[in-house]
């Protein structure tokens, strides 16, 4: 009897920040509309898909049973590996809209290695959500375009769409519209987290119980147009996140480790996403190299990168 067939497939799920964030209005569907700039960072996890192949001629038409062929397993033990995973169900959500997959497979595990860290507003589960969609095109050779994929993506999640496009750009909508933006240069970003999580749906829950402050919302428009003109001081001045007042409401102590890295000497210390992490942008490395010798004492989680 010959034994059976596997293939693999391995995708990096990077992660993200957001330079700037301000929630403009709620849709029809009491979605939240959006204005951001985001980032791709150097921090990710590992998606990878793996299948046995069914051998023969793949059949026409494929008829999907009950219970998918479908796994989805990973090394944080706390991590939902069903339907509460954004990964799962963008695993799922592809094997429905092209069930020809399980024409010529089946046994499907999607295993996530996880390194961004879990409520930290830097896209972990968006970004998993991304690396799937993308995985399974490339595992099944489904020939999507980019559009298609952000189409399946926004479906899934706000981040997701940008995930899939990567670099430098801005978001608007409810994530759905990518568009892409020339990266800031010039910068040092260093970015920082407490050890511990925010709840993405709190927070914006706060915000639409609370009073903001205009003076809390970025002007999105003067930002890209300081990062269109080259205007690295112009932009650094302009970044501001709106949910950085619910979140304070939530959790007192992220304001208060705000505070801390501030004392860094940073050019700007600001939320990214709906917390817990911070970024702090230098424009000179000795600054970016002073500030992480003092936090290496203290218990927060760090990464940086250069622009």
């Amino acid at each position: 009897m010959a034994g059976k067939t596997y293939k693999r497939t391995e995708i990096q799920a990077f992660g993200k920040i957001n330079f700037s964030l301000n929630v403009t209005g709620i849709d029809s569907r009491k979605y939240h509309l959006l204005e951001s700039v985001m980032q791709t960072v150097p921090v990710c996890d590992t998606v990878t898909v793996t299948s046995t192949l069914k051998g023969g001629v793949p059949p026409k038409n494929v008829t999907l049973p009950y219970k998918l062929p479908l796994a989805v397993t990973s090394d944080m033990r706390d991590l939902p590996c069903d339907s509460r995973n954004t990964a799962y169900r963008a695993a799922e959500k592809m094997i429905r809209l092209y069930p020809r997959i399980l024409g010529a497979h089946e046994d499907i595990v999607v295993n996530i290695r996880k390194k961004i860290p879990v409520g930290g507003g830097l896209g972990g589960s968006s970004a998993d959500c991304a690396a799937v969609i993308k995985a399974f095109d490339t595992h099944f050779g489904l020939g999507l375009t980019d559009n298609e994929m952000i189409d399946i993506g926004a479906s899934l999640g706000s981040d997701v769409p940008f995930m899939i496009k990567g670099g430098t750009a801005l978001v608007t909508g409810t994530g759905e519209v990518v568009t892409q933006l020339e990266p800031p240069k010039g910068i040092y970003v260093l970015v920082c987290n407490p050890g511990y999580g925010m709840d993405t749906w709190e927070v914006y829950r706060k915000y639409d119980n609370i009073a903001i402050d205009d003076g809390s919302r970025p002007d999105t428009e003067a930002i890209v147009n300081a990062l269109r003109a080259g205007d690295r001081d112009g932009f650094i001045h302009g970044l501001k996140n709106v949910l950085e007042a619910p979140a304070f409401v939530i959790r007192k102590e992220l304001e208060t480790f705000k505070a801390r890295l501030e004392k860094t000497g940073a050019q700007k210390v600001l939320m990214s996403g709906s917390g817990s992490s911070f970024f702090c942008i230098f424009t000179k490395e000795s600054e970016l190299r002073k500030a992480m010798a003092e936090l290496s004492t203290e218990s927060v989680e760090y990464f940086y990168f250069k622009m």
